[in-house]
C-alpha cells in the first residue's frame, strides 16, 4: 500500500459511529449517520437528506441509461469503495440486491450491521476486486479521487467492467481542468490546508481517460454534471456512466 493510501486508510479506520442512531428504526437518520461516517462532514457542514436522495435517483436512472425501457432496468448493484454502506442502504431499501467492498475494516463492519442481506461485503483494496459474482451495475461514488495514478484507476475500471452485466457508474470524479480552482477553494476553507492535507492529495482526471477505456471495451459513455443542490463540490467534479453495447 502506498504512503498516500496508508494515510487515507488511517483516516477511515478512525471514523466513529453513533450506535444509537444506527440501531434506531428511522431510515433517514440511519442514512445520514452513514453519510457522516463516510466523511461528508469534512467541510464542517452536512448536506440534507433530500440532496443526497436526489443524487441517488439521478445515479440510479443513469445506471439504467434509459429507465423507461424494461430491457435496461437493473436489479442488482455493487459499490466499489462503499464505506459503511450509505448508498447501498438506499438501493437495498428500494428492493435491489446489493454488494460492496472497501479497504477499511471498520467501515465494512458497520455496513454489515446496517445492510440486511448483502450478497457480499469484501474488505479489500479496489484494485483487487473479484468478478466471480456479477451485478447488473457496478458503482463507485467519490472514490476514484483517492487513487494515486491512472494505472491504478484503469485496473479498477477493468475489474468493474468484468463484474458488471450492464453498466458502470463513477460519481464525483475530480476534473483535471478544475484542479487549481479546487485547491484555491479548499485553501479558503482551511488556513492550515497544506498541513491538514499533507500526504492526503486528490487525484484529478482528464475525461479522455474514460473515453479511451469505453472505446477499448466497446461501451457507450455519458458524462453528467453533478446537480446536488448547494453542493460546494459541483463545479470541480463530473460523473461518468458507461454501458456495455
Amino acid at each position: 500500500m502506498s504512503k498516500q493510501k496508508s494515510k487515507w486508510h488511517e483516516v477511515w479506520e478512525q471514523r466513529a459511529e453513533n450506535k444509537t442512531i444506527l440501531e434506531s428504526e428511522n431510515p433517514r437518520e440511519i442514512f445520514m449517520e452513514l453519510k457522516r461516517i463516510n466523511g461528508w462532514d469534512s467541510t464542517g457542514s452536512m448536506l440534507e437528506y433530500d440532496q443526497f436522495y436526489d443524487q441517488y435517483i439521478q445515479t440510479k436512472n443513469e445506471l439504467e441509461f434509459n429507465p423507461r425501457s424494461k430491457s435496461n432496468m437493473i436489479s442488482s448493484v455493487f459499490e466499489v469503495g462503499c464505506g459503511c454502506g450509505a448508498n447501498l442502504y438506499l438501493f437495498q431499501n428500494d428492493g435491489y440486491h446489493v454488494g460492496g467492498m472497501d479497504y477499511s475494516t471498520h467501515l465494512i463492519e458497520i455496513a454489515d450491521r446496517v445492510l440486511t442481506d448483502p450478497v457480499e461485503l469484501i474488505c479489500e483494496e479496489a484494485a483487487n476486486l473479484s468478478w466471480d459474482v456479477k451485478y447488473d451495475a457496478v458503482l463507485s461514488n467519490s472514490v476514484f479521487s483517492y487513487f494515486d495514478s491512472y494505472e491504478y484507476a484503469e485496473k479498477v475500471l477493468g475489474a468493474m467492467y468484468k463484474k458488471a452485466n450492464q453498466s458502470i457508474g463513477i460519481i464525483d470524479i475530480h476534473n483535471a481542468e478544475k484542479k487549481e480552482e479546487f485547491i484555491q477553494f479548499r485553501k479558503g476553507l482551511y488556513q492550515d490546508y497544506e498541513e491538514r492535507y499533507q500526504d492526503l492529495p486528490k487525484f484529478f482526471y482528464d475525461k479522455s481517460f474514460f473515453f479511451v477505456f469505453a472505446e477499448k471495451h466497446n461501451m457507450s459513455i455519458k458524462f453528467t454534471k453533478p446537480d446536488m443542490k448547494d453542493y460546494w463540490n459541483n463545479e470541480f467534479v463530473f460523473n461518468c456512466f458507461m454501458r456495455k453495447i
